[in-house]
């Protein structure tokens, strides 16, 4: 199993686009085994940020720079993008993760315990697991850990 890390800054967060959108392919499985966001504006700013299951995007999408956790790991075979060109995922109705914080300084760290890792397997349409504020646009910066089988 290897292992890879991703994260974006955003200087203001979008309650329409994925902070971050991780996309399986056909013939590719993996888990999350760790989400992070913290606050980097300078005055107080409500925010909530939801992780959930999503489906639905079309066109290029806009990649995140990702890195391999140990030097001799295979290429990616998930996709991590911040937005699509077209149509941006539809998030399921409920979260795998769901959070209210403070853009001032706030950070938020889920470690996944053994069998709580969020499970992602490509089907046929592209399937994808999204990070997107609910509430707020404050600077901020939010990352994933995931391994792929």
């Amino acid at each position: 199993m290897a292992f890879y890390s991703g994260a974006i800054a955003i200087t203001a967060p979008s309650t329409t686009d994925d902070n971050w959108a991780l996309t399986a392919g056909a013939s590719k499985s993996g888990k999350i085994y760790e989400v992070t966001w913290g606050g980097e504006s300078t005055t107080s700013t409500a925010m909530r940020t939801r992780v959930a299951r999503s489906s639905g995007q079309t066109g290029a999408a806009t990649a995140i720079t990702t890195a391999q956790l140990h030097p001799n790991s295979p290429a990616k075979g998930f996709g991590l993008a911040s937005t699509f060109a077209t149509t941006q995922p539809s998030l399921d109705g409920g979260d795998l993760l769901h959070l209210s914080w403070n853009s001032h300084g706030g950070v938020v760290r889920f470690l996944a315990a053994p069998g709580e890792e969020f499970v992602l397997i490509g089907a046929a349409t592209e399937l994808c697991i999204s990070c997107r504020n609910a509430v707020g646009s404050g600077t901020s910066t939010y990352g994933l850990i995931w391994a792929e089988d």
